[in-house]
């Protein structure tokens, strides 16, 4: 699964190839936020059974989906993730249920 973040005040773009993927403003993170808002390790992304999940990693300013504070959620194609004053339109083709159970069409 390939996913594209992309964000929304820049037009900037991540794309995450490998799980898990770390958000956040330190250079170690998969994806690096420049602003001061974020956490330095601020989310996890991951793929849990074929979905796309992020999960906050303790910050004080949280993480938010779709306007929402989440500990953990589902993210499917559109939505928006939201990391102190950082946007992110999430981007991806879920994975058909066929790939999913080892059958290739």
């Amino acid at each position: 699964m390939s996913v594209e973040l992309i964000a929304t005040k820049n037009s900037d773009s991540a794309l995450l190839e490998s799980f898990p993927a770390v958000i956040g403003r330190r250079a170690g993170s998969s994806v690096q936020v420049d602003e001061s808002i974020p956490a330095g390790y601020h989310c996890l992304v991951s793929v849990v059974e074929g979905q796309l999940v992020v999960w906050d990693l303790g910050t004080v300013g949280g993480t938010f989906v779709n306007g929402t504070r989440v500990t953990k959620a589902a993210l499917k194609p559109g939505d928006t993730l939201n990391l102190g004053g950082t946007d992110f339109q999430v981007n991806y083709k879920p994975l058909s249920r066929r790939y999913l159970f080892g059958v290739r069409s």
